[in-house]
């Protein structure tokens, strides 16, 4: 330890060492806090299996969702994550595809019937194939209608690491209230700072192992992350590519049950690029047969600064939704959220290109609480 800290103090040629603060993330602490041996639970929600890579469908219509589900499939995909806001007709959708041969999860928000989907289901019976709603109530003769609660519609409105675990710890808290049977699909963004996010991973798996003790019920849970665009460009490729990457190894070695890499271009492309949906497909290819990273005995959790992170993540999320009504929830995280977005605002410097044309090009797309994502493209720290 000493010796390490004389280095430190060597390379940044000052004494003592300054804290490290990332007021976005709302975090700080001094260096030899990393050295610390800290209490910690054992994983159990993480690295229990090969992490699956799915391609990212969202559905308007039937008959080219159809042939771009083909696409991926023939370039090796093997799983698909489907949504939509209109049910499209299925039999036109899913027409030759072989469930057998892969996983696929249709995962809709709460605002979207799930009636057709389900009776289609009870007539076709597909194989190895799952349907997810963000609706708390559903039939009985449904329990395996799994509950989706999305962090990821968090990260895409802007939520630093610890506001998306807190939404995620909230809405699984109140959940688990009812003591309901059926299966929960917990939802991860993959965010811009790889220490961070990693720590992000395993204070999940911890909160959720404090929120089932503490109700005594123990549902089937599934753990999912999901590359976005929040950081992503419609005029720097090459930068979205690094990121893509960066995003997909932190997403991988987590040890989530399943990564979905999305393509870069979603929120702003006009019609499907087949190179950039190949190139997500690839990354986790690569990744995986040439890099090897997904091994079930790769770990990072014994790193000293990722448990000291994690445990910085779960004590303010636990502090942010214990004992507190939604609509109280609901206000203070708002409101953190938006002292988030100033601060991110402050520290932007716009580039070359008009910042507010390029904002006008993307998509609306889901947050959380009826709000949109939101973007930083066309910036740069």
């Amino acid at each position: 330890m000493d010796p390490w800290i004389a280095q430190l103090k060597k390379e940044y040629k000052t004494d003592p060492l300054p804290d490290f603060v990332n007021d976005i993330e709302g975090i700080t602490y001094s260096f030899s806090d990393q050295s610390l041996t800290i209490p910690t639970w054992k994983s159990k929600f993480l690295h229990t299996g090969r992490t699956v890579p799915f391609s990212f469908h969202p559905i308007s219509d039937a008959k080219q969702g159809h042939a771009i589900l083909m696409h991926d499939l023939n370039h090796g995909c093997e799983g698909i994550l489907l949504t939509w806001d209109k049910t499209p007709n299925l039999d036109t959708l899913f027409e030759g595809i072989h469930f057998e041969h892969l996983q696929t999860v249709v995962s809709l928000r709460k605002e979207v019937d799930i009636t057709a989907p389900l009776a289609w289901m009870n007539v076709n019976k597909p194989s190895r194939f799952s349907l997810e709603t963000e609706l708390e109530s559903v039939p009985e003769s449904h329990p395996q209608l799994a509950y989706l609660i999305s962090g990821f519609n968090a990260y895409s409105g802007g939520c630093n690491a610890a506001q998306e675990l807190a939404y995620l710890a909230f809405r699984l808290d109140q959940f688990l209230m009812k003591n309901s049977p059926r299966p929960i699909s917990i939802e991860l963004g993959i965010g811009e700072n790889t220490v961070v996010e990693l720590s992000k991973f395993i204070a999940i798996d911890w909160l959720i192992q404090a929120l089932l003790e503490k109700h005594q019920h123990f549902p089937e849970i599934k753990l999912r992350c999901k590359s976005g665009w929040r950081n992503k460009s419609s005029v720097q490729a090459n930068d979205n590519q690094i990121r893509q990457t960066m995003e997909a190894i932190c997403g991988i070695i987590s040890g989530v049950h399943e990564l979905c890499i999305t393509p870069y271009d979603f929120a702003y492309s006009t019609k499907e690029d087949l190179f950039v949906r190949r190139m997500a497909l690839n990354t986790f290819h690569i990744l995986e047969n040439e890099a090897q990273l997904n091994l079930e005995n790769f770990s990072f959790e014994k790193s000293p600064i990722i448990q000291h992170h994690a445990q910085f993540l779960c004590n303010k999320v636990w502090s942010m939704t214990q004992n507190v009504s939604e609509a109280s929830f609901e206000s203070n995280l708002l409101s953190e959220m938006a002292q988030t977005h100033q601060i991110r605002s402050s520290k932007r410097v716009q580039t070359q290109l008009n910042a507010q044309s390029g904002e006008q090009q993307f998509r609306e797309l889901p947050g959380i609480f009826g709000k949109k994502a939101i973007y930083f493209q066309n910036f740069i720290p």
